[in-house]
Order: C-alpha cells, then structure tokens, then sequence
C-alpha cells in the first residue's frame, strides 16, 4: 500500500511539474467579443506574480514567457508572439512580471518582490530567517529593479498571482498595509519597510485560480517528500554546474540550497535540504489545508485595497457522482485524486463537494475567496446588476469560467474566451476604479 501511494504521487508530482508549462488545451477562437483596443487608459502599474515553479523578467533562460508564451492548436504546440506583458505595454498598460522563488514559501517571496519592486537587497526579516534556520539577506535587486526606477512606496500599483501567486500577492499587500510585530520587535529600528506597515499604495489584489485554502493535492505531494526531491536535484544541479544548466533560479540561496549572489556554484549538504523540507517554509507546506490556514492566520485585508479573484472550473460529474475533467489533460489524474477526497475531512477541513470541483488542481472551494474573509465577500456579477458600489477591503469573486484548467489564465486560454477578451475584461474591471 505504501509503495503503491509513493508511486501515485510520483505520476502526480511529474503531471503537476509538467503541467506548469505545458497544458494541452483547444486553440482560441476569435469571438469578436474585445481586443486589446478595447483596454482602458492606464492609471497605475500593473505586477504579475507567477505560481509555484513559475519564472518572470529576471530569467534569461526561461525557454518562453510565463504570460501566455504558448498557443496550442490540438496537439500541435507553438510558441509565438503572444507575451501578454509586452502585449498590454504595446498597448499603454504598464505592465511587469515578477521572477520569486518557484518553490519558495509565500513569506519568503513576499520578501523577494519587496526587494525587485524597491531595488533593494532581499530581507527576511530577523526573527523569521531565525525560526526557519536560513540567511537574513538574500539576493540583490540595487540598479536592477523590477520597474526600472525604484518604487518608492507612495505610488499605487496593482498585483496579481496565478496560482501559488495570488498567496504570495494577498500576503505582501497584508505586509504593506499591517507590517509585522514580530519582526519590528526584534529587529528594532533596522527592521524592513516592509515589515513597519502604515502603507496605502496597493491599489488593488487579484488571484487568478489560487489556492487561498489550500488544496489536498498539496496535503499528497508533502506526504510524498516532492519539497525534499526538489531541494535535492536543485541542490546537485547547483553543486555541479551552478544556475546556469537551469531554465530558471530556484533562489534558495538563503537556504543555501543553490549559489548566493556571490557564489558561482552552491555545496552540496544533506542538511541544507533537510532544513528546507523540515523548516515548512516552503511552497508545498504553504499550499496545504494546515499550512494556508497559518498562512491566512497572518493576512489581513487591506481597507484601502480592492480584491478580486477570478476562478476556474474544468470539471463535471461523471455517472457515478465523480468530478473528471471535461477536457483531458495532464490534470486530469489530480482532479481525480481531489475527488477522491470528497466527504473526507482533511487537517479538520470537510471536502465538500466545492472541494472535489477543481481546474485541475485547486478546488473551487479554495480558489473562490479565502474561507476567513467569506462573509464579507461578494459575487462581482451580482454587485454590478444591483448598482452597488464596488468597495476596498472585501472580496469581490468573479463567476467561474467553465472548462478552464488551472494554466488557461497563464494564456493558454481556449474554449470560452480569447486571451484579449480575457485580460482586456480583467484590466478593464481593475481599472474603472
């Protein structure tokens, strides 16, 4: 039985890895619908936040964009001039994409896209670096920010994350709006802007397919000890050849898992991947059912922020009352291995049926609008037919699109929409406020 599971989440873990960059999906069809003509005038930066084994600008061997680097035709792949961030800067939207840790915890990305967007050194802060036995400072982002011009912490931006992004995104704002008192605290007066609060300027949050709560998926892939197979490899990797062999960096040097700036090539140590695994401050804990609920336990919204989430729902019931998907795909067995969950209670959480329908690989349950924050929260499509005000400090959940998979936001988008119908509606929502 044990071997037979360890098997399982094997396949899962290689269909999961696998799947962040290729998705077969249907080709879009131009429905005539909106373009990128139709995008409104732009009024503050828009940052991209890319999910879990995601990469941005600062990856010079990334074989394609994050943002809709892909089209598919059938099952003929191609790779073409469809860059969703050089798109809607062509087009006056000011746009950017951030590079943080694939398989970093959403702490310690917050922290790295503090450092690109202000130009400044990474810092985990004192007393978190010291609970989870890693280095205080990381890479450095001086002359080389995100934006090009340092961010200066008064002018608004809006941010978004795909996937494991939309954690990441949700904790920097709680961080820019609340700060931290345990790291003031210890750190005193040298402790990181980011970490001191009293922040108004990010004007608005979006998650696109999230898993706000978790997913059970996560629960099976840390029970298999995917973190530690990962820290493994990229700590050989990093021994043997450095960065440079990698189509992107797994920026653990913190954790002395790959090279710090000013090494060529990283030691190989047993301990260092131990650490990394056993420290929970990682992806993999992170998008747990336990490990979203301490995530959550620190993140607050902000009064001054507008949210929104976007949802997908690639599943429907088959005949004998499970989700599978309706489009095949790589997902298609970890949409079955969360429906397999359904009734069962997970660190305390009941898998209602929200939680067995999925994009794959987030349930709607968790992707929908952190469960903290659901009493507040709104369905935006009923909000705009009751002319209501749309308001800062509450969630506003879009209506799913159906038959979108968990990669379709990253531009593979097909069956119900074009990417431009897609994110001109998105910029446009963010921006009529």
């Amino acid at each position: 039985m044990k071997a037979s599971k360890k098997l399982i989440s094997l396949i899962l873990a290689f269909a999961l890895i696998f799947t962040l960059t290729v998705v077969p999906v249907s080709a879009a069809e131009d429905d005539g619908m909106l373009s990128w003509e139709d995008l409104t005038d732009n009024e503050y930066p828009f940052v991209f936040v890319h999910g879990m084994g995601g990469w941005g600008a600062y990856e010079e061997n990334a074989p394609m964009p994050y943002w809709g680097g892909m089209n598919f035709n059938g099952l003929q792949m191609s790779v073409g001039d469809t860059n969703i961030v050089d798109i809607l800067n062509e087009h006056g939207i000011e746009t950017y994409e951030a590079s943080v840790g694939p398989f970093s915890s959403a702490w310690d990305r917050a922290c790295e896209l503090f450092a690109q967007l202000t130009g400044t050194v990474v810092d985990y802060g004192e007393a978190h670096s010291k609970a989870h036995n890693h280095d205080r400072y990381g890479y450095s982002y001086e002359g080389n920010a995100l934006m090009g011009e340092e961010w200066n912490l008064d002018d608004p931006i809006n941010i978004m994350g795909h996937s494991f992004g939309g954690p990441t995104v949700r904790l920097f704002a709680s961080l820019m709006a609340y700060g931290n008192e345990d790291e003031i605290a210890v750190s005193g007066e040298n402790v990181s802007p980011l970490f001191k609060g009293g922040h108004k300027n990010i004007h608005s949050v979006t998650t696109f397919s999230s898993p706000n709560d978790g997913t059970p998926i996560a629960d099976f892939l840390v029970d298999a000890k995917l973190i530690a197979l990962i820290a493994f490899v990229g700590n050989f990797m990093g021994a043997l050849f450095g960065d440079e062999v990698m189509m992107w960096s797994l920026r653990l040097g913190h954790f002395g898992i790959t090279a710090r700036q000013d090494e060529e090539r990283a030691c190989f140590s047993l301990k260092a991947i131990k650490n990394f695994y056993k420290a929970n401050d990682n992806c993999g804990y992170d998008m747990t059912i336990d490990g979203a609920k301490e995530l959550n336990a620190m993140i607050k919204l902000s009064p001054d922020t507008y949210y929104y989430s976007y949802t997908a729902i690639a599943t429907e019931e088959n005949r004998v009352g499970m989700q599978k998907l309706q489009t095949p795909s790589l997902f298609s067995f970890s949409s079955l291995i969360l429906s397999l969950y359904e009734g069962r209670t997970v660190d305390g959480v009941k898998m209602t049926k929200e939680w067995a329908i999925s994009d794959g690989i987030v349930p709607y349950a968790s992707a929908k609008c952190p469960m903290n924050d659901l009493e507040t929260a709104k369905n935006y499509s009923d909000a705009v037919a009751s002319n209501e005000e749309i308001e800062p400090g509450r969630w506003y959940m879009m209506d799913p699109l159906m038959d979108f998979q968990h990669a379709s936001y990253m531009g593979t988008i097909g069956w119900p929409t074009t990417v431009e119908d897609f994110y001109t509606s998105y910029i446009n929502t963010v921006n009529s406020r």
